[in-house]
């Protein structure tokens, strides 16, 4: 009974360090010096690299130009991300932030809109989208899964994002920038797995101007190291396996 214990054990242990080893850091950029283009295709229109962070910032268009659309060159199914960003309040107008993953530039894509606590529409909230091509009719929301931020997202402060993906179920965490607890936010399921694969992008319109710096894409949600706060207020590891 002892050596069979002993053995599960010695499995177990074997079957984590190979997951470990295996894992990979697909994108590791904190945006110093010019657009990284082993990372990046990026949109010339709306993309900048300035003072070491990525700036979004379009000063025309509707939202559904090709130029409104800028997109990575790493590709990747499941994963996790990890990144930081900044959202500005151009006059008076405050900006949301759009994260475009698993996307593809022929419009397929899954979709996170974060806005703001002085934002328009539905402030303080986090939704998800998906698209399906050319048609804009395919661009839709999960509503479901509509969640509102556990802490107020402000504009001119920094806050850290943590979105995991394994198969079709994300998840998605946020912190203010140098606390060391992520509350969690929303789970978001699609049950068709529209887009089982593609790479990381952003959206943007003339209405928004954020930065996003020091961004990590593993293609291993575990490998996301993100403290979350249970109901019983006690900081917990969410991912024991790190690199």
């Amino acid at each position: 009974m002892l050596k069979a214990t002993i053995l599960f054990y010695l499995a177990l242990c074997f079957l984590l360090v190979s997951q470990i080893g295996n894992a990979k850091l697909l994108v590791a950029d904190d945006f110093e010096g010019k657009l990284k283009d082993k990372y990046w295709k990026g949109q010339d229109e709306s993309w900048d690299v300035n003072r070491g962070y990525l700036e979004i910032h379009r000063l025309a268009g509707d939202g559904n130009g090709e130029v409104d659309f800028g997109y990575g060159v790493v590709e990747f199914e499941d994963f996790g991300l990890r990144l930081d960003f900044y959202l500005f309040e151009d006059d008076d107008f405050p900006s949301k932030m759009e994260i475009l993953f698993r996307a593809n530039e022929d419009y397929h894509f899954y979709q996170l809109i974060v806005t703001p606590a002085n934002g328009f529409g539905r402030p303080n909230s986090a939704r998800w989208y998906k698209r399906e091509g050319n048609d804009r009719g395919t661009w839709n929301e999960y509503r479901d899964f509509r969640a509102e931020f556990p802490i107020p997202i402000e504009t001119k402060q920094w806050y850290t994002l943590g979105l995991l993906g394994k198969g079709s179920n994300f998840e998605l965490y946020i912190k203010r920038q140098g606390e060391l607890v992520f509350q969690k936010v929303s789970d978001m399921n699609d049950p068709k797995n529209l887009h089982p694969k593609g790479v990381l992008g952003f959206h943007t319109n003339q209405l928004q101007h954020y930065y996003i710096d020091n961004l990590y894409l593993y293609d291993n949600p575990n490998e996301v190291s993100l403290s979350v706060e249970p109901q019983n207020k006690l900081a917990v590891t969410w991912a024991s396996l790190k690199r």
